[in-house]
Order: structure tokens, then sequence, then C-alpha cells
């Protein structure tokens, strides 16, 4: 039943092709690591429009999400980007696990663990890779305890539990709480199903779509309009914003279906259509 959680990718170049990247000479060093992270977030959205107009829980199967982000060329939320990451990582050549993740921004509590991520191990250091967290980018692994890296993120690892802090000036705002520690790809299927069922979760009761821009800006589409209802005439408002960090470059407000198909397209490279 579970089987297909803990497969490798049958297809490493069409995976690769998918990211806009070559296979010929793709190396499992750090600098290839980097070069997939960045193309991840440029080429495959944060896309939860399955859970929110359709009610439907993801699967998490290797076959499955290979043939939805790839062959498909959709995008995904955490559960589906990190663990389709991580089953590619191992098929290229990476020693990697993936952990259960606390999301603890503006929190002074530790929550359940609703989210994935995936450590890579290079030459005996772990790294720390996600492209799957929807108000965040991480463009780049960050190795632990070796201070904030390019893109202001900083893993800091002390007496086995990990803390992810984003740069903002004051010492860093924490993001992410981690006991590092190998979680099965079984793990992942009851958050899964929190996420994607439960009717207040904000996977449900609204649409985000967030993708990379050529230039690291960050673009995001956000729908609170109800989600469609079969047979019905649907006209949801919707609002497209880039933002580089915290400030603000552009922002617009739209209404309609047609309008929203087509921006899925034109800017987040997601062919979807509204019956």
């Amino acid at each position: 039943m579970y089987e297909d959680l803990y497969l490798n990718i049958d297809d490493p170049d069409a995976y690769l092709a998918r990211l806009c990247m070559g296979s010929a000479e793709f190396k499992p060093d750090r600098e290839h690591l980097d070069r997939l992270l960045w193309s991840h977030h440029r080429y495959v959205p944060f896309d939860n429009l399955d859970v929110w107009a359709g009610a439907q829980e993801p699967a998490l199967g290797i076959p499955a999400l290979f043939d939805k982000i790839v062959k498909n060329r959709r995008g995904g939320y955490c559960f589906e980007m990190n663990g389709l990451l991580e089953a590619a990582l191992r098929t290229l050549g990476y020693e990697c696990y993936s952990v259960e993740v606390k999301i603890v921004k503006g929190r002074n509590y530790l929550p359940p663990a609703r989210h994935r991520a995936v450590i890579a191990i290079l030459d005996g250091r772990k790294l720390f890779c996600d492209v799957g967290l929807g108000f965040q980018f991480f463009p780049a692994s960050s190795e632990l305890n070796a201070g904030f890296n390019e893109y202001g993120i900083r893993a800091d690892c002390r007496d086995g539990i990990i803390e992810v802090w984003s740069e903002n000036g004051n010492g860093g705002e924490r993001l992410l709480y981690i006991q590092d520690r190998p979680a099965d790809p079984v793990d992942f299927i009851n958050p899964n199903f929190c996420c994607s069922m439960d009717p207040v979760s904000g996977f449900r009761t609204r649409l985000s779509m967030v993708i990379m821009t050529e230039e690291g800006y960050r673009k995001n589409l956000v729908c609170s309009s109800p989600a469609p209802v079969h047979g019905e005439r649907y006209s949801p408002q919707f609002t497209v914003t880039v933002k580089d960090k915290n400030l603000m470059l552009s922002e617009k407000t739209f209404c309609g279906a047609e309008a929203l198909e087509e921006i899925l397209l034109k800017d987040f490279g997601v062919e979807y259509r509204f019956k």
C-alpha cells in the first residue's frame, strides 16, 4: 500500500529537464545541489490548486508526484515538492533524508509538525534544503552552523534540534524548528491528510500560487474567494503581487475565471480549467 512512497525516480533526465537543467554533466556536489534548488523555485510553483479547488488529498507516491510535477508540469505543496526532491536527490547520487518540520514563524510556542524538508549530506556536512514552503524561498542549501548564506538564511543545530532563521536586520527571525532525525515517508501521510482535508486548513480556504522570478523576486497569487462549485458560474477575485523581500514592487487585483486561468498559465506555467 505504501511501497510507492519509498521509490527513486525512474527518469532523472526528465526531472532535470523540468528544472531547465542538463543532465549530461550533473554531479552530486554542492554547486549542482544549489543550482537544482534555485531552479526548483524558479520553474516549479508552490501550488495548492488540487486541495483548494478540488478538496483532494494529494498522492505522495513517487510515481504520482513525478507524473504531476514533471510530466504534467504542475507544482505542489511541501509534502509533494520535498517528497519528490528527496527521491530525486537519492536517484542523482546524494545522501539525504526527510525531516518533519514545525513552522514557528510569528509564534512563541511549538505547533504540530505540518511541513516536510530535506537534509542532504556532502563530505560529512549536513545541508538544509527546502523547495516547498510557500511564504519563504530557500534558493540554496544552508550548511548547519555556518551562519547566514547569500540569501539570508541560517540553519543552526544544537543538541539535535535544527532552527532555521531568516535575516531581518535584528539578528534574524526564527522560521522553522526541526528534530534532526530521519522521517520515514509514511510519517507524512497523516499531516498531509490534515492539511488537505481539514475544512479550515489554509490550503482549503484560499488558493496560493508562488514562484520565484528570474530576478529572485517572489511572485504570489492569492485568491480568497470560495472555491468553485461544479456546475455554477465562477467569478473569483484574486491578487497578484511581486515582492523583493518585504518591498512591494507591484500589486494588481483581477476578477473572473478566465483571467485566473490566463495568469496561472502565463505567470506560473500551470494550465488549469475551472469548469
